[in-house]
This record gives C-alpha cells, structure tokens and sequence, in this order.
C-alpha cells in the first residue's frame, strides 16, 4: 500500500519507514508459529555459518535475487523478521484520528473512530532508550 484515503477525506501516505501513523498487528493465534519460525531460522543460519555453508543458507532462505552475500549477519536477521508474513498493518489518520486496520494479508482495510481524542497518536508510543550502565562507586 502506498497510500489510503481515510473516511474524512484526508490521504494516508506508505512510502517510508519509521511512520509515526503506522504499525503492525500480530494476531495472537500467530505468536507462537512466528516465534518458533524465527527461531528455528536462526538457528539454522548459525548452524550454516559454522559449518561454512552461510551462502547456500542465503540461496535457500531468501528467494529475493540478488540478495547481497557480504550482509551483516544482524542484517540477515533483521530480514528474517519481515519474511514472516502473518502481520497486519494498521494506520492512524493524522487528521481524525481514525484506525485502519488491514483485513487479513488483502490490500482492504476498515477503519473504526475513537470514541475520543484522548487516543490521538496512539500508534507513537515509547521509544526505548537505551540505557547505560549505572556504576556504583
């Protein structure tokens, strides 16, 4: 998706990352299928890397050619996360307010109004700031 128009008429645009209007739903009859998937993946990508087969774990978990062989292996399980197709996205008009929440893996969305404007921004949350370590003396 790369741009919705929201019930009140005002454009919601997809064409970055990091938006503060956005988000994604995991369902939680999927949690679990997600989490040993990903796991498993990335154990077997350690697997490969200490038996040198890193290059044929690439051709085999990412059918996406060229895929960039001299990636970080951070990177590698970063892209892990987004081939697990089982989220939803979910969007925030920046100017009613309003939801629209992605109808299964389709490019249909239904929208649902806050019953206030307390929830406005309710996409942005936290960011996590990293701590540092508190030395005692």
């Amino acid at each position: 998706m790369s741009k919705l128009k929201c019930n009140c008429g005002h454009i919601i645009v997809d064409q970055t990352d990091n938006l503060e209007y956005k988000g994604h739903i995991l369902p939680d009859i999927h949690v679990d299928d997600v989490s040993e998937n990903l796991t498993n993946n990335i154990d077997s990508l350690i697997d490969a890397i200490k038996s040198g087969k890193r290059l044929e774990w690439i051709k085999d978990h990412f059918d996406v050619p060229p895929y960039p062989t001299d990636i970080k292996d951070s990177s590698m399980i970063h892209d892990l996360l987004n081939i697990v197709n089982t989220t939803q996205d979910i969007f925030e008009c920046e100017k009613c307010g309003r939801l629209a929440i992605q109808v299964g893996q389709t490019n249909q969305f239904e929208f649902y109004k806050p019953e206030s404007d307390n929830a406005r921004g309710i996409l942005k949350g936290k960011k996590n700031k990293k701590k540092t370590p508190q030395h005692s003396i």
